[in-house]
């Protein structure tokens, strides 16, 4: 009896041991099967699965957009057949070799390797006790040896970084003489020559290696407009966006890049990075379903794990997968429909974001320009289904990234944001892109739930483009613009030269203490 007493722990041991020895086996099959590496804890693709979406899929089709062209009502002296007029290209240039360098060199780091930080802003992120405020920053920044900076004119961290200038980015991004992407523009506006600047993230800036950004496109066609319904006229386009910043560094970018251009109209177009629908929900449980979210755990680390959630997700279906239940107490004396922008319980940031377009509201106006705010569009609706194979990085997105958000919860926050949107230019007088409103919810024109392809953008630009030239309109025949430049600037103060400063990370955090 004794003796068998002995043998049992060692039977349960190489019962557990040949368990977990055919797990891993399991796993490693199912591993090789399905394209992921072996050598990796985490899954690593080595080889794309058969349904796996082409990243051509959606690129290649640039009239995607026209079926919807007859929606969009034509503003007054606008030709259809300018939507097939692109922009001119830029001349072929090569990417800037120390650019190309430090960006390949960077793995997993590489964009900001080759961005100018606002020296205050680096300072506060590294200087941080622990580092908790911006994790995500100061871990890029801590893997890179050193940094392109500037110093910043109003002493703020914001914006917290820029572009160079005059520069090839390996990504495709080619900038002008002030950072910005297109095509160079005077610092002092010609005679007759009236100025439109676009602000926001990346939805404004686009993608870098996409041949125009959707400011280009409206920059074309306002040159068409003019010539035939105001030839006297002639127009500048800026796109000042850049992709990541906040509504604190927009205001930023508008207060000390643009106003010493004198921009006559600003169209400010942004609503996703500070949108995180978890207002009047029970924080803490939301915190916790996400920690527990397959889709964010398990699937990092087993392919059999993968495969268990495609059973129960179906996402092959291209329907919302099942998420648990999440109950909004939307306050009583909150009106949805009609909200107060006063109301410090605004959701989703919008306190923050409403009073920084005050800012960009007041700073415009001491140089007679205009804030044009706008809706913001995004793919999601209850019940909205989606190709798995060409709509996989949309899918993953609404059900990743924002689980356990479902689509309706989604777009009920969405719709409340363009609502404070619309209320906010209203009650300030100001214009209003409503882009929302007419903008398809075709996945199709959509590379993830709020970035377009090359030809979703296009449209994004023609609807933009017929609610600018209608405001447009409107003051040219008041006489309101064109606005005189009083001119005599010589040297733009955001920008005094065009010297590339380098400062490292062991030298920037040395002087942490002073």
């Amino acid at each position: 009896m004794a003796g068998t007493f002995r043998l049992a722990p060692t039977r349960i041991a190489l019962a557990l041991a040949a368990g977990v020895f055919a797990c891993v086996a399991a796993e490693c099959a199912t591993r090789i099967i399905d394209g992921y590496s072996i050598r990796s804890l985490r899954l690593a693709r080595v080889r794309a699965p058969n349904s796996a979406a082409s990243d051509q899929d959606k690129a290649v089709n640039p009239r995607q957009a026209i079926p919807y062209l007859p929606r969009v009502p034509l503003a007054n002296g606008v030709d259809s057949a300018w939507f097939a007029l692109d922009p001119e290209p830029r001349p072929a240039t090569k990417a800037d070799a120390e650019l190309d360098r430090r960006y390949w060199a960077a793995r997993g780091h590489e964009l900001p390797s080759v961005y100018e930080w606002n020296l205050q802003f680096i300072r506060t992120v590294l200087c941080e006790r622990d580092r908790s405020a911006h994790p995500y920053l100061a871990a890029q920044f801590l893997a890179l040896d050193d940094l392109y900076v500037f110093e910043p004119g109003g002493g703020t961290p914001y914006p917290t970084y820029r572009f160079l200038r005059n520069a090839h980015y390996p990504s495709g991004l080619v900038t002008n003489v002030y950072g910005w992407r297109g095509p160079d523009v005077p610092l002092n506006k010609p005679a007759g020559r009236i100025r439109i600047a676009f602000v926001g993230a990346s939805t404004t800036l686009d993608a870098h290696g996409d041949p125009f950004s959707y400011p280009e496109h409206v920059g074309r066609w306002l040159h068409e407009w003019s010539s035939v319904r105001h030839p006297s006229v002639t127009f500048d386009v800026v796109n000042a966006g850049r992709e990541g910043i906040l509504s604190n560094s927009i205001a930023a970018v508008v207060r000390e890049e643009l106003m010493p251009v004198r921009p006559d109209l600003v169209v400010y177009y942004e609503g996703a990075n500070q949108f995180w629908p978890n207002n009047f929900v029970t924080r803490p449980v939301v915190q916790i379903l996400r920690v527990l979210n397959p889709g964010t755990v398990v699937d990092r680390y087993s392919a059999i794990g993968v495969r268990v959630r495609q059973l129960i997700d179906r996402p092959a279906s291209g329907v919302e997968p099942h998420k648990p239940p999440i109950v909004v107490d939307w306050p009583s004396d909150l009106d949805e429909g009609h909200p107060s922008l006063a109301d410090p319980r605004l959701p989703v940031q919008l306190p923050q974001i409403i009073g920084d377009l005050d800012r960009m509201r007041a700073d415009l106006a001491g140089v007679h320009g205009t804030l044009m705010p706008s809706s913001f569009v995004w793919l999601v609706d209850p019940g909205l289904v989606l190709d798995a194979r060409r709509d996989a990085l949309v899918y993953r997105e609404l059900n990743e990234r924002y689980w356990p958000f479902s689509y309706a919860h989604m777009r009920r926050f969405v719709d409340f944001e363009n609502r404070a949107f619309r209320t906010y230019a209203q009650t300030r007088g100001l214009p209003f892109n409503d882009l929302d409103a007419v903008y398809p919810r075709d996945p199709r024109l959509f590379v993830d739930s709020v970035h377009m392809t090359p030809a979703g953008v296009k449209l994004k630009a023609w609807i933009v483009f017929q609610h600018l030239v209608s405001e447009l309109d409107r003051r040219l025949l008041s006489g309101a613009l064109p606005v005189p430049d009083p001119g005599g600037r010589t040297t733009h103060p955001a920008f005094p030269d065009t010297t590339r400063r380098l400062e490292t990370i062991a030298g920037l955090m040395k002087r942490c203490g002073r």
